[in-house]
């Protein structure tokens, strides 16, 4: 079994590759560095300016480290015809089982470990202490994320949702007891506690012998995999996530105003792709709250343009492949409809959609930076827009048709 999970595993592997060339392009990881950066160096210019009695420090830190603890589940990669081919396999399914376990460690284990070290300032600034504890808290993290993928290793078997659920309560509240302790308390007190946890989770846990539930283990790892190429599904199509389309009969004034004509055919089909399209109609409002959200809490001009002009890329950026989602419909080949009038079509949807961004955008600076400030973020998104529709989307455009 260790060398089929093996086989599995580069498998997936192979096909997750695969995706990241198209998540991890040019044009995405320029936006992060630039957002990670801008994020960082506002969050500097915090750090110097909370005082050093601010109370409140190891509460947010606590939070935090406590919330972030279900973060990353088991990948057990199991298939649908695995219920009856590995079926004469299940007692070997343990080793197989733990195999998944380690597999899913670093990813979370890497996570934790960013916002851990991300944190530490604020816990350097609340204890008056130096880094050396950053270890000691780092392992603690880990340890409790190993018991929890523990907890979730044990629910694969039969007849254990009910206990599965109260083992979850009573792990997350004594993990946050035991975060807290080690904030309060001591880091090593922490770390021993959470060791403490871990052995006793796993010695009664192990104790069980049960039938492993093969129905729970599909699904629940279908579920990962479908967030995964939900996640996916944002920057390229993934033939995994079926399409849903909504009604939505209140958008229905805004699409009537799209007259019947000939040159607004793709118009037509790409307003009602984005309005009733769960992806793209989804993909649209979280960005916008999201990019609200954090413009609403910046107090800065600068940065308050910045983050504005760069929701409003990603947004543009994310509308670009509305472009060919109806070549493989035969009718549309047929259509007597030049190819530039596609192009315009599209040019209008994203720019009315970005349009409709930048006037929320700038509305929520209101009252955190002065009017003006407000009305020259907003036409700061304006060139943008105009930018993006008529120079930018037409290169695009003309890579995808080559």
């Amino acid at each position: 079994m260790d060398n089929f999970f093996k086989e599995r595993l580069a498998r997936h592997q192979k096909k997750m590759m695969r995706y990241m060339r198209y998540v991890l392009n040019d044009h995405f990881v320029l936006v992060c560095l630039f957002l990670v950066g801008g994020l960082g160096f506002y969050y500097s210019n915090l750090l110097k300016q909370l005082p050093a009695d601010f109370i409140w420090s190891l509460p947010i830190v606590g939070v935090v480290w406590w919330f972030i603890l279900p973060f990353g589940s088991l990948a057990t990669l199991v298939e649908p015809a695995d219920m009856t081919f590995l079926l004469p396999k299940e007692t070997e399914m343990t080793g197989y089982l733990n195999k998944s376990l380690r597999h899913s460690l670093p990813f979370p284990f890497l996570v934790e470990g960013l916002i851990c070290g991300a944190l530490m300032p604020l816990v350097v600034l609340a204890q008056n202490s130096s880094f050396n504890r950053f270890f000691p808290y780092l392992i603690m993290l880990w340890v409790l994320k190993y018991s929890l993928l523990t907890i979730e290793k044990f629910a694969s078997y039969q007849e254990t949702a009910s206990l599965v659920k109260k083992i979850k309560i009573g792990w997350f509240l004594l993990s946050g007891g035991i975060i807290f302790v080690s904030l309060y308390i001591g880091a090593i007190i922490g770390m021993i506690t959470a060791l403490a946890l871990m052995a006793g989770l796993i010695g009664w846990l192990n104790g069980h012998h049960r039938l492993l539930d093969w129905t729970f283990l599909i699904n629940r790892e279908n579920q990962r995999l479908h967030r995964i190429y939900q996640f996916i599904n944002l920057f390229t199509d993934v033939p995994e996530i079926e399409a849903k389309v909504k009604r939505r009969r209140y958008l229905d004034p805004f699409l009537s105003k799209i007259s019947f004509k000939q040159e607004n055919t793709y118009l037509y089909l790409f307003a009602r792709r984005a309005f009733r399209g769960s992806e793209i109609s989804g993909l649209f409002l979280r960005l916008i709250v999201l990019g609200s959200v954090i413009i609403f809490s910046l107090n800065d001009f600068i940065f308050s343009a910045g983050v504005s002009a760069l929701f409003i890329y990603l947004i543009g950026f994310q509308l670009i492949p509305l472009y060919g989602q109806f070549d493989y419909v035969t009718l549309t080949q047929l259509y007597p409809v030049a190819k530039k009038t596609k192009e315009k079509a599209l040019q209008k949807l994203i720019a009315v959609l970005l349009a409709t961004g930048a006037v929320i955008f700038s509305l929520c600076t209101l009252g955190r930076i002065s009017l003006l400030e407000s009305a020259l973020v907003f036409g700061i998104l304006v060139i943008e827009i105009t930018v993006f529709s008529l120079i930018y989307l037409p290169i695009r455009v003309k890579k995808m048709e080559a």
